[in-house]
């Protein structure tokens, strides 16, 4: 069942269209009947007749009316739970859409494409958790394989893990759009902001004195995702000079660069800090930063300051694990890296470090064992 999406409320301007011809957006009334002497097959064939083709002349309220109909009186209808949900849908009837598709997954739970309505559904009617779950779910079953699909999915998606916190996952989701030089989406470039200053609110929860610096950040941040590096820190330079005391706008520029230019990313992390001493996520990304550069001893300072307003950031005692070990306390360092690797088995920065943690106590065997583990993680 593959389908395309129609645009809804949270993302219009991005065009998707039906398998069904396209429905206009009218808002569709169903009226309650009594349908219990509808019972014979040859009932059921009319009324899913009749329902088709309300669908085709696109008469919304009358071919809703006639699939509910059709559905108390054959309740496992695939087909018509289907059509139920993407009319219910494209007219905004996002309660409804819900129910109806979550009786089609009931049904037939492999059913990607109404899960994936259904994650979208549930984002307007603001039940987020149940919507990031669904929209994740449906991406892990191929959701994006459908072009027509993978803007909308894509865009909601980053929304939501914004909103979850989840902000280097959501900037995975906006590189796309770079990438693809997509850049006529609605409020994209102040979620692309919103994510990279690490802000867990909607594009429409900004107020209007905000959106003008939300926006040119954003706007900075789409256009070094999309590769140009040089336009991007023009841009990044006039926001700074700009907006000089905003919390997150250098990290956001650091974050963008640690991959690309550790030294940079360190410059612009230091900036952060004078702006805002207590950021954890930029001290942390800092000490981090300086461990990779192989400057343990910068980093220590950094390491602690993060652990001290975040002990349980892995970020943080990933850094204060390998300052520490790399500055002669081998076995604190070496506790808050087996920590690190108790949670996460694959970081391949704890495996390092505690190669050289045995690497220096000549711990030859086990050194030998992380070596390994690093080269299948590197795979």
């Amino acid at each position: 069942m593959a389908i395309s999406v129609f645009p809804s409320a949270a993302a219009r301007g991005l065009l998707f269209l039906f398998l069904i011809p396209t429905l206009p957006f009218t808002r569709a009334i169903a009226v309650a009947q009594d349908t219990s002497a509808l019972q014979s097959p040859a009932q059921f064939d009319d009324i899913a007749a009749r329902a088709a083709a309300a669908r085709d002349q696109q008469n919304l309220p009358l071919a809703i009316q006639l699939y509910s109909q059709a559905e108390q009186i054959k309740p496992d209808w695939q087909e018509g739970w289907w059509y139920l949900g993407i009319l219910q849908y494209s007219s905004n009837q996002y309660p409804g859409a819900i129910d109806a598709f979550t009786h089609l997954l009931q049904l037939v739970p492999t059913a990607v494409p109404a899960m994936a309505l259904r994650g979208l559904c549930e984002f307007e009617t603001a039940a987020y958790d149940d919507s990031l779950r669904d929209l994740e779910q449906a991406v892990a079953h191929g959701a994006l394989n459908q072009p027509r699909n993978e803007q909308i999915i894509r865009y909601h998606l980053a929304l939501l893990l914004a909103h979850a916190g989840r902000f280097q996952e959501a900037l995975d989701q906006y590189h796309f759009f770079a990438e693809h030089q997509v850049a006529d989406v609605p409020d994209l470039k102040i979620g692309i902001a919103l994510a990279g200053m690490r802000v867990a609110s909607f594009p429409s929860d900004i107020a209007a004195q905000g959106r003008e610096m939300y926006q040119a950040a954003g706007n900075a941040g789409y256009v070094f995702l999309s590769g140009d590096n040089e336009q991007a820190d023009d841009l990044f330079t006039k926001l700074f000079a700009q907006f000089p005391s905003t919390r997150n706008l250098h990290y956001f520029y650091g974050f963008l660069l640690f991959p690309h230019d550790p030294s940079l990313a360190i410059d612009q992390f230091h900036t952060e800090l004078a702006v805002n001493p207590t950021n954890e996520t930029a001290n942390a990304l800092l000490a981090l930063t300086l461990v990779i550069a192989g400057r343990f001893s910068d980093a220590l300072a950094p390491a602690q300051r993060a652990y001290a307003n975040a002990p349980d950031m892995e970020m943080a005692q990933l850094a204060l694990g390998r300052s520490l070990a790399e500055t002669g306390d081998i076995k604190r360092g070496g506790d808050w890296l087996n920590q690190v690797i108790q949670r996460d088995p694959n970081n391949l920065e704890a495996h390092l470090g505690l190669v050289s943690i045995y690497s220096q106590s000549g711990n030859r065997e086990e050194a030998a064992h992380e070596r390994k583990v690093c080269r299948d993680l590197a795979k």
